[in-house]
């Protein structure tokens, strides 16, 4: 879906959450840490998750 071509938003939010995002130039889903807030929705709280809606 277009939410993978989204850039990664960490956000301006200070929390530490692990989350990850599809990367569009590697193909590949990747951790990232996200402050917890004016996210976007290329961030999923698994793995699994962001495979299976980006198909990586």
């Amino acid at each position: 879906g277009s939410i993978c071509l989204e850039p990664k938003v960490v956000g301006p939010c200070t929390a530490y959450l692990r989350r990850f995002y599809f990367d569009s130039e590697t193909g590949k889903c990747t951790p990232f840490i996200y402050g917890g807030c004016e996210g976007n929705g290329n961030n999923f709280e698994t793995l699994r998750a962001c495979r299976a809606i980006c198909r990586a």
